[in-house]
């Protein structure tokens, strides 16, 4: 249970900041997105140091109940399968997938998502109830 607990406050404060981000900053995001698109070399490094990050919390923290334990294992699979989309998907998929993220605003959509979890995970992580 320690070890969830520190995992829900490390992803708890770098969901909020990411959420932050996300509703805050989406001019310098969409240029970030694009570059990154364009490089197959980036996206491969990105993939593979993801692909650990993932492989170790998906093989150290799977638990899975309806609970906030439960919420940090789905973002370790998530991690997980986003770092096999980077390493596996052509360009054409990434393109249009980055297209339809960026043309319908899901940036906001996402952003509040994330900060939300983010928050949830910090008031368990940190105990502030």
């Amino acid at each position: 249970m320690e070890f969830s607990i520190y995992l829900a406050q490390v992803f708890g404060v770098y969901l909020i900041f990411e959420g932050l981000f996300l509703l805050f900053k989406r001019a310098f995001l969409r240029k970030v997105l694009s570059d990154f698109m364009h490089s197959v070399a980036l996206r491969y490094l990105a993939g593979a140091m993801m692909l650990i990050v993932g492989l170790v919390l998906v093989t150290s923290h799977n638990v899975w109940e309806w609970s906030w334990v439960g919420l940090i294992t789905l973002i370790s699979w998530l991690i997980l399968l986003k770092s096999l989309l980077y390493l596996f998907a052509g360009e054409k998929t990434m393109a249009k997938i980055f297209k339809t993220y960026d043309k319908k605003g899901w940036y906001v959509v996402i952003g509040v998502i994330v900060l939300i979890a983010g928050i949830y995970l910090v008031r368990v992580g940190y105990g502030l109830y």
